[in-house]
C-alpha cells in the first residue's frame, strides 16, 4: 500500500514499525550519479576514485545478469539467466570494481532488468521459452493457443496501461510476476546486495504492475536495513505518467527532459526554465541526455537532440539546480569541460547547505534574454549558461534583487566576480575576472559556475582568465541594467 492508515493502537504501530526497518532508515540521495554507460567494470575500477574526487557520490553499472551474447550494449538489456553475473566482467570484476569504490566513498548503483527476457533468435513474434534458466513458458506472457508466441503489442495511447504491463516490448518476451520469477528474480537482486551493492535502477519499470515494483523496493529496502538507494526508469506517455510510479521509489523525470530540450533547441527560450516544468517529486532523477536520447545508438531514439552540445548546456543546467537528482552520461563527463565542474559546484552547494547557508534555487530576471539562463544558489554560489552561437556581454548588470553579494570564484576558469552594493544601495557585478570591468562575459555554447568565497579572494591577482578579453569597457553604476535582448546586441543570437 502506498499510504499507512493510523488506525491502529500505538502498541501495534510501534510494533509495526520495529518489524520493517525500512520505514525508519532511509539511504542519502545521491549528489551525482556517473552512468558508466556499456562500461566494462575493469575498466571503471581504474578511475572510480577520480570520480569521488569530481563530487560524484555514485556511478550506475551496465546490468549485471547474463545477457543476450551479442557484443552489443543493449543486449545487455535482455535477460538470459539472473543466477549468473556475466555483464560488462565477471562477478570478480564487478565484486572489485565495489570494494575500489568504498574505498573512496562513491556508491555503486546495479541496472537490472526485470520485466523482459532476451530475443536469441530475431523473431519479434516469436521466442522459445525454454532457453532460460530456471524459467518455464508458464512464466511468461504469450498466445494461450502457442507458447512462445508473441501475444499482443503495446498501445502507449489507448487510455489504459493494459498492454503496457501484458504485451511483449517489442520482440522481447514478456514475464509474468509468478512466485518462480520473483524467487528468481530476488534472488539476483540479493547476490548484488552481498557483493555490496548500494542502490538499483529498476529498467522499464513502467511495464512491470506496480505492486510487484513495490515489492521489490520493500525487498531491497529490508535486506539492506535501508541502506540502498533505488531508482525506476518511467518513460511518460500518453498512458503512463510520473505518478503511477514515484509512490514508490524516483522516477527518470523525462517531463523535465523534454522541458529543457524545448528550451535549450534552436528557436527555444531559456526563460521558460525560471519554472520549469518537471516531475513534482525533488528526488527524480534528471538528465540533460541518456542513452534513450541518443539516435546514434538508438534507431528509436526518444526526442533526442540534433546538436549534441545543446544538450551538454541542458546537463549543466541540471547540475545548477537543488532539485532533482542529476545522472551524467560517461560519454558527455569527458566531452564537454564544464560539466565536472557542475558536479564539483553541486557538491559544494549541498555541503554549504547542509550548514545552513542560504542555497535556494532561482532563475534570475536581471538577464532577460532566450539564449542565457542566470541562477543564484542563494547567496553562497551562481551559475550561468550561453546557449547562443556568440559571446554574451554586458558591461554593467543590475543585481539588486537578488541574494548575491561578495566574491565568488569560477570553478573550471578560477577567476573572480565581485558583486557590491554601491551607496545608494543598488548591487553591481563591480569585477569580472579583473577590476577594469564589471557586468558579465559569456563565451559561446558556455556554462559557468560559481562560488562565494572570503572577499579578500578578490583583491589577489587582477590577471584575465583565457574566456575573457581585455577589449570592454568599465561599467557607470549610474545606470539601472536590467539586461534584454535588445540590450545584448547582435552578439546573442543562436545558428
Amino acid at each position: 500500500m502506498r499510504f499507512i492508515k493510523f488506525i491502529f493502537s500505538r502498541a501495534v504501530i510501534i510494533c509495526t514499525i520495529c518489524a520493517d526497518p525500512v520505514k525508519t532508515l532511509a539511504a542519502a540521495t545521491p549528489t551525482a550519479i556517473f552512468h558508466a554507460f556499456d562500461q566494462q567494470y575493469s575498466d571503471v575500477e581504474q578511475f572510480v576514485c577520480e570520480l569521488g574526487k569530481q563530487g560524484y557520490s555514485h556511478i550506475l553499472t551496465p546490468p549485471t545478469q547474463k545477457s543476450n551474447p551479442s557484443l552489443e550494449w543493449w543486449a545487455r538489456y535482455q535477460p538470459l539467466d539472473y543466477s549468473v553475473i556475466e555483464g560488462r566482467g565477471s562477478q570478480e570484476d564487478l565484486k572489485k570494481l565495489i570494494n575500489k569504490a568504498h574505498s573512496c566513498n562513491v556508491k555503486v548503483i546495479a541496472d537490472v532488468v526485470f520485466n523482459h527476457m532476451a530475443n536469441l533468435d530475431g523473431n519479434d513474434d516469436f521466442e522459445d521459452l525454454t532457453k532460460f534458466p530456471g524459467l518455464s513458458p508458464r512464466d511468461f506472457n504469450s498466445a494461450s493457443d502457442r507458447p512462445g508466441k508473441k501475444p499482443c503489442g503495446i498501445n502507449y495511447s489507448d487510455g489504459n496501461r493494459n498492454s503496457e504491463i501484458n504485451c511483449w516490448l517489442g520482440g522481447l518476451p514478456d514475464l509474468i510476476f509468478t512466485n518462480n520469477v520473483k524467487k528468481i528474480q530476488k534472488a539476483h537482486l540479493k547476490k548484488l546486495l552481498d557483493l555490496g551493492i548500494d542502490g538499483f535502477r529498476f529498467d522499464a519499470a513502467k511495464h512491470m504492475p506496480a505492486d510487484v515494483v513495490k515489492e521489490y523496493i520493500s525487498y531491497v529496502s529490508r535486506e539492506s536495513q535501508g541502506k540502498t538507494w533505488n531508482y525506476l526508469e518511467v518513460i511518460t506517455d500518453g498512458d503512463t505518467s510520473a505518478e503511477n510510479y514515484n509512490w514508490i521509489a524516483p522516477v527518470t523525470d523525462f517531463v523535465l527532459y523534454n522541458s529543457m530540450k524545448n528550451a535549450f533547441t534552436f528557436g527555444g527560450d531559456l526563460r521558460s526554465l525560471r519554472v520549469p516544468t518537471a516531475v513534482n517529486d525533488p528526488n527524480s532523477v534528471t538528465f540533460g541526455r541518456n542513452h534513450d536520447n541518443i539516435r546514434e545508438i538508438n534507431s528509436s531514439a526518444i526526442n533526442p537532440y540534433s546538436d549534441r552540445s545543446l544538450s551538454f548546456l541542458a546537463t549543466a543546467y541540471v547540475l545548477a539546480r537543488v532539485s532533482g537528482t542529476p545522472l551524467v552520461l560517461n560519454w558527455d563527463n569527458a566531452d564537454a569541460s564544464f560539466i565536472k565542474y557542475g558536479v564539483k559546484f553541486r557538491q559544494i552547494m549541498r555541503q554549504r547547505g547542509n550548514e545552513g547557508k542560504n542555497v535556494k534555487e532561482n532563475v534570475l530576471a536581471a538577464v532577460d534574454s532566450p539564449t542565457v539562463l542566470l541562477m543564484e544558489r542563494g547567496s553562497e554560489g551562481f551559475f550561468v549558461v550561453n546557449k547562443g552561437e556568440n559571446k554574451f556581454n554586458v558591461p554593467t548588470l543590475d543585481l539588486t534583487l537578488t541574494n548575491l553579494e561578495g566574491c565568488y570564484r569560477e570553478l573550471r576558469n578560477n577567476f573572480t566576480v565581485a558583486i557590491e552594493r554601491r551607496n545608494n544601495g543598488q548591487k553591481f557585478i563591480t569585477r569580472w575576472g579583473t577590476w577594469n570591468r564589471g557586468g558579465m562575459e559569456v563565451q559561446r555554447r558556455d556554462a559557468l559556475y560559481f562560488i562565494r568565497e572570503a572577499f579578500n579572494q578578490c583583491n589577489g591577482s587582477n590577471s584575465i582568465p583565457r574566456s575573457i578579453h581585455s577589449d570592454t569597457i568599465e561599467p557607470s553604476f549610474a545606470t539601472h541594467a536590467i539586461i534584454t535582448e535588445e540590450a545584448e546586441g547582435k552578439g546573442a543570437g543562436e545558428r
